[in-house]
């Protein structure tokens, strides 16, 4: 259910803040589909991280959340992994909600953490 409702929502416009359909940030979105599906998350990235409990990368199912850094300052972005080495993101201004291989150099290189969270 998680990944269909990940799914629903690629093509959705990217909106700093935002947590609906109309727009969403990475962690409005991950907040919105695990919502859709009866799980409460916390809004920020960071405070999803701290709500799940940490997995290997190797043991991530569909429906995980990733965690990346692109600051260096910590966790400042998540998304949904769908198996198969693909996840969901919302990933910036003037982007849409994404499908990206989790093995893109971009994203291997800014990965910290794979987590469960809520179920």
């Amino acid at each position: 259910d998680l990944v269909l409702e990940a799914l629903g929502q690629v093509g959705r416009p990217y909106r700093y803040g935002g947590t609906t359909p109309e727009g969403f940030d990475c962690s409005g979105l991950v907040q919105y589909v695990y919502r859709q599906v009866g799980v409460s998350l916390p809004r920020s990235s960071r405070e999803q991280r701290a709500a799940a409990h940490e997995i290997h990368m190797r043991n991530a199912e569909p429906g995980d959340l990733l965690f990346y850094s692109f600051s260096g300052r910590g966790i400042d972005h998540v998304a949904i992994y769908l198996g198969d080495r693909q996840a969901v993101h919302a990933p910036a201004s003037g982007r849409a909600v994404i499908v990206a291989s989790v093995d893109l150099k971009y994203w291997e290189d800014r990965f910290v953490a794979a987590a469960r969270a809520g179920r």
